[in-house]
């Protein structure tokens, strides 16, 4: 088992700051992300993602966003901006990495890998989100919903249904007492810069 002295479980946004603050604390942590590269569930959102808040304050500790600090960076841009965030990082970033099971053993933790590999650290941070397995809710009527139903996870544009309603759900997503008649309606109820 390899023996280590801090364990980050994700690689995204909130993973990348806490690897920062415990390189400056002098430790020297090990980031687990699943997916193939540091930038968390990013690369998967939807097409069309702007943050809301402008590139000034959407910084991690330490490390500006290049450009326009007022402008409201797309998802690709922050996909390059998290993926050269983890390239400055004086962490050890391990990608392809997914923690199946964090165990306290008197001494710290032990993190265990999907494919058998084991890691003992002093300590262990939790940054991997919810995306990953997304909150599917039981709803009503929906064993004989003949339409499609989409999870705001499964979403990436509105082309991916043309012609058709369609309905997205999860945490995060606005609410509706009846979902909208049209993806046009849905576009407009969504606060600026969420669609």
């Amino acid at each position: 088992m390899e023996h280590v002295e801090a364990v980050v479980v994700g690689g995204g946004q909130s993973g990348l700051a806490t690897a920062h603050a415990l390189v400056r604390a002098g430790l020297k942590p090990v980031v687990l992300e699943a997916s193939g590269r540091a930038a968390g569930s990013w690369p998967h959102y939807y097409d069309s993602l702007t943050l809301f808040s402008p590139a000034r304050f959407s910084a991690l500790p330490g490390i500006p966003f290049g450009g326009d600090l007022d402008r409201l960076p797309h998802r690709d841009e922050v996909v390059a901006y998290l993926t050269a965030c983890a390239d400055r990082l004086q962490a050890d970033i391990r990608t392809g990495q997914r923690v199946i099971a964090v165990r306290a053993d008197g001494s710290g933790f032990t993190v265990e890998l999907e494919g058998g590999g084991r890691l003992s650290a002093r300590a262990a941070v939790a940054a991997s989100g919810s995306f990953g397995r997304p909150h599917r809710p039981d709803l009503p009527g929906l064993e004989t919903f003949a339409g499609q139903v989409l999870h705001a996870a499964d979403y990436r544009s509105p082309t991916r249904s043309p012609g058709s309603a369609w309905w997205s759900s999860g945490r995060g997503t606005p609410r509706f007492r009846s979902p909208p008649s049209s993806p046009a309606k849905a576009a407009r109820a969504w606060p600026r810069g969420r669609r």
